[in-house]
């Protein structure tokens, strides 16, 4: 995020547009923060598919340079690039990673046995966005791998990768799942589990509603508030009508929030900033990119 006396938006931009021609990490990851940031809040706005556009031209040379097949032979930061691009390419939808993905996750179906066929640095990505291409199958999968795994990382990245999918009625079952007794996610995990559904851009507006209708049994399956699960509903809010539903949310439970209530004033603040954010930069982006060739608009009849 662009602070006081940093360049403008439609500056940085432009300056962006070398990255398109960067094959070094270490660029790279200093700038996808930034990068990240736009894509959060444009997220939900109608000038989202343009910023994806532009953020692709960026991206696709890195994705294309690095490749898809990962290899424990290349140098650290090799790895960490191919990391990025795989995680980045996929978020944005690019077609030959979507492919990539679950073309490797059914390979894997097909041979469960064989923990080989994806590469433990591929693993979050390709169980996350080929969960979200897929369907009831795909999920049922990888939730009776967590099931059968005896290793904690992969349990941890299978539980976070199976809030991964588009199914609105998968997500719905999956945070009754983490609250319940006797489900298979130990209890220590139903934050990681809210956590995943609530970073899913189908799954944001679910959570934040789970939390809501369903605060009395949250709070008695931990006996106090969490904070971590109001920060994690609220990530990436930006509208006023969403700080409405914060400032009543704490409104409503100031006498049981607890220590939990400096969380909700921190979200409230954040909301704040966000909204500023927009207010200030959106429609400056939203004209740079109509300028720059990945217009916002449709052909009018």
């Amino acid at each position: 995020m662009l602070l006081p006396g940093q360049l403008s938006y439609d500056t940085a931009l432009s300056v962006y547009g070398y990255l398109g021609r960067e094959t070094e990490y270490v660029p790279w990851a200093a700038a996808i923060n930034n990068l990240g940031y736009l894509e959060s809040m444009f997220s939900r706005a109608g000038g989202y598919g343009a910023l994806k556009r532009y953020l692709l031209d960026i991206l696709v040379p890195l994705y294309n340079s690095v490749g898809f097949q990962d290899s424990p032979n290349d140098p650290l930061l090799e790895q960490y690039k191919r990391q990025k691009a795989l995680t980045w390419a996929c978020i944005l939808e690019h077609k030959d990673c979507l492919v990539s993905v679950v073309d490797l996750y059914h390979k894997w179906m097909q041979n469960p046995s064989n923990d080989s066929i994806i590469s433990p640095n591929m693993k979050s990505t390709v169980y996350c966005r080929a969960i979200a291409e897929g369907g009831e199958e795909e999920w049922n999968f990888a939730w009776s791998q967590y099931l059968k795994s005896n290793v904690g990382a992969e349990k941890v990245k299978l539980l976070s990768a199976l809030g991964c999918t588009k199914q609105i009625w998968i997500l719905s079952r999956y945070l009754e799942m983490a609250f319940a007794p006797d489900s298979g996610i130990r209890k220590q995990d139903a934050i990681r589990v809210f956590g995943a559904v609530a970073g899913n851009i189908v799954g944001g507006p679910l959570a934040w509603e789970f939390l809501r209708d369903k605060w009395n049994m949250i709070y008695e399956f931990y006996g106090k508030a969490k904070p971590h699960l109001i920060k994690y509903a609220t990530g990436g809010f930006n509208t006023a009508q969403l700080l409405k539903e914060v400032e009543l949310f704490k409104e409503e439970h100031a006498s049981d929030l607890g220590t939990a209530t400096r969380s909700v004033e921190q979200v409230i603040e954040t909301t704040k900033i966000n909204i500023a954010w927009m207010n200030s930069n959106y429609d400056v982006i939203v004209k740079w990119l109509d300028q720059n060739g990945y217009s916002t608009k449709l052909d009018s009849a």
